[in-house]
């Protein structure tokens, strides 16, 4: 394992050396890792003196962030930004002081890092029919065995994020006067897109929570309440699934656009317990709408679109997408193995619409690919094929908060 980690520090020195765009340079096979500890802004201020180069450069190289600017410059699109940081520092202002901690330690504008965390809701705030330009494509296998639990998990983004993700590792420990305001000791690991959030992607916390993300495209969303990757954040201290469940909810403001999560649950007995949730946002409350499936016997399969909570969603590329990866999905045999889910995540046959999408001129790339084996307790993570190649990093998965 200590080869393992120096490998990666040494790629991540080398990738954060000079600044890049995808095109320069392909696809990498790196895996960059950083290990913290502090309160919400110290952690945040490491994040970004660490990884200022690959944050700078994700910034001047994603065009949906000129469009974010533009909504922002309107009236409509300023009151959404002001009403949300507003209600964002009433909530969580220890994860406010973590972003800006991020700013501050890559010299970039807090506004810039907000205006990607608010993603989806300033984009379609003038324009509600706009066809939107989602991050999507994210495909995500989980089973349970007698003696096992998997979960897989393809990283889909927009392709300026390729390069352009690390992972952190965290112990958060809040400041006196940031646990009065409510934050609690944390430890996780995340994958981050540059300058962004943990949590809106896929790892695990060490309450006995492995998890993974999917992107979902609501019509209506609810400028002002809170934006899918606080409520991601959040759920990184939460302790059992209850706990998570209270953080979905998020009662008195509830989800402004959506998401669906996967979890799994290991608790002190070695009891694991899978769960898929839907979240949208509540047009006619201040709390989520929220739909949970607990899977017991069968397989968890989810992609881009919603398949149990009544949502009317926004078209586009990403809904096609999902529901050719999932055609793709069931006319395999149903997984038994981690390797039965790496050959359904490896797939390629679907030329238009691949569960891995790889080809370089694709608006979306698969630049990651997890997979979290709890028998060997590790989290793979592969840049290529994971049924073709050897993960580029094997991280542990340490669950050393759980409790009875």
């Amino acid at each position: 394992m200590k080869c393992i980690l120096g490998i990666i520090l040494i790629s991540a020195f080398f990738t954060l050396g000079t600044a890049f765009t995808v095109k320069e340079i392909g696809r990498r096979r790196s895996v960059p890792v950083v290990y913290l500890q502090g309160s919400h802004y110290e952690v945040g201020f490491d994040v970004g003196r660490n990884f200022g180069s690959l944050i700078k450069n994700f910034i001047a190289t994603f065009d949906d962030l000129r469009d974010f600017e533009k909504q922002y410059q309107t009236r409509k699109g300023r009151e959404a930004y002001d009403m949300t940081l507003l209600n964002m520092k009433q909530k969580y202002p220890h994860y406010v002081k973590e972003m800006q901690g991020i700013a501050d330690g890559a010299n970039v504008s807090f506004h810039q890092l907000f205006l990607l965390h608010l993603d989806d809701i300033i984009e379609t705030i003038n324009d509600r029919s706009l066809a939107r330009n989602d991050t999507g494509g994210c495909t995500s296998l989980a089973i349970k065995t007698q003696d096992n639990g998997i979960l897989g998990h393809t990283e889909d983004a927009l392709t300026p994020t390729l390069n352009h993700w690390y992972i952190m590792s965290a112990h958060i420990i809040p400041t006196p006067e940031d646990r009065e305001q409510g934050a609690v000791e944390e430890r996780f690991a995340s994958l981050c897109y540059a300058g962004q959030f943990p949590g809106y992607t896929s790892g695990y916390n060490e309450h006995g929570l492995v998890f993974s993300i999917n992107t979902l495209s609501p019509a209506v969303l609810k400028p002002g309440a809170t934006p899918r990757t606080f409520i991601t954040r959040a759920l990184l201290a939460s302790k059992n699934y209850a706990d998570a469940e209270r953080i979905l909810i998020d009662e008195g403001l509830g989800a402004a656009n959506g998401f669906s999560l996967n979890m799994i649950w290991s608790d002190i007995k070695g009891n694991r317990n899978i769960y898929n949730v839907e979240v949208s946002p509540n047009l006619s409350a201040d709390r989520s709408a929220i739909n949970v499936h607990h899977y017991n016997k069968d397989v968890l399969m989810h992609c881009n679109r919603y398949l149990r909570l009544p949502v009317n969603e926004s078209d586009g590329r990403m809904i096609d997408s999902s529901t050719e990866r999932m055609k793709t999905i069931k006319s395999y045999p149903t997984p038994q193995t981690k390797e039965d889910i790496a050959k359904i995540l490896s797939d390629t046959t679907n030329k238009r619409f691949p569960i891995f999408e790889q080809e370089p001129d694709s608006d979306v790339q698969t630049i990651a690919a997890s997979m979290f084996d709890l028998n060997e307790m590790t989290w793979s993570l592969y840049i290529n094929k994971p049924s073709e190649s050897e993960p580029v990093a094997i991280l542990p998965l340490r669950f050393s908060m759980l409790k009875q």
